[in-house]
């Protein structure tokens, strides 16, 4: 299973990480795991360019540090919508969680 899990403070996104494989086929005709790793590799650098930090391996990717101006956080929202749209037809092979800290900004 790919599980993709996103970090905001307060209405922020500061992060997020996609690990695992979705064996849904054999490698190289996975279509879920295309389908997640380039939509998700794409925002990865798009997001690098504004000055996150990415980390992208062989069945990983995290990035931290996202700028908080619009388009950043667009960019992951989009991504978020997407994957979850994955997610809603494959159920069994993508997990998507979005987890809400409390803003270090609240002060």
């Amino acid at each position: 299973m790919i599980v993709c899990e996103f970090i905001k403070k307060g209405s922020f996104y500061v992060s997020f990480e996609i690990s695992g494989h979705a064996l849904y086929a054999k490698k190289g005709k996975d279509i879920v795991c295309a389908a997640v790793s380039s939509v998700s590799q794409h925002t990865a650098r798009v997001l690098e360019v504004e000055g996150a930090v990415v980390k992208i391996e062989e069945g990983y990717l995290k990035v931290e540090k996202i700028s908080k101006d619009e388009i950043s956080q667009r960019f992951v929202e989009e991504l978020v919508v997407t994957l979850k749209d994955i997610e809603e037809q494959y159920p069994r092979y993508v997990r998507v969680d979005v987890r809400v800290e409390v803003s270090d900004d609240a002060h």
